[in-house]
């Protein structure tokens, strides 16, 4: 078994919802959010899982249109709360529905708030 790895970057603010606490008002973080890739071959005469760069172009797709905004405004977080497990579900949908390579799947998405906090969702096979 073999995993590929891309990461990328946006910041933005967001304020949680029905959450009493110091994180719910409106706040800011620079997301970084990881995609792990997972298959058991190795394709083609480069002998590599997975398109780096297609993986990434698909991921910057994603990202690009949250960065420098409020989550809270932005429209799969209009209702739902904008926390990094709800981003890491919603980055890791629209992977599997933007990006397909044979053999491999997506194994994870990660959304990491700051260095020590983050949350990752996994798809049901």
């Amino acid at each position: 078994m073999f995993e590929a790895i891309v990461r990328g970057t946006f910041s933005s603010a967001h304020a949680l919802r029905h959450y009493h606490g110091r994180t719910e008002p409106l706040h800011g973080h620079n997301f970084v959010v990881e995609v792990v890739v997972r298959g058991k071959r190795l394709q083609n005469k480069v002998k590599y899982l997975s398109d780096f760069i297609a993986l990434e172009r698909a991921l910057q797709t994603i990202i690009k249109p949250m960065d420098h905004i409020n989550l809270n405004e932005y429209p799969p977080f209009r209702e739902e709360n904008p926390s990094a497990e709800n981003i890491a579900e919603f980055i890791g949908r629209e992977m599997t529905r933007r990006w397909r390579e044979k053999g491999v799947r997506l194994a994870s998405v990660t959304v990491w708030e700051t260095e020590s906090m983050g949350a990752r969702y996994i798809p049901q096979k």
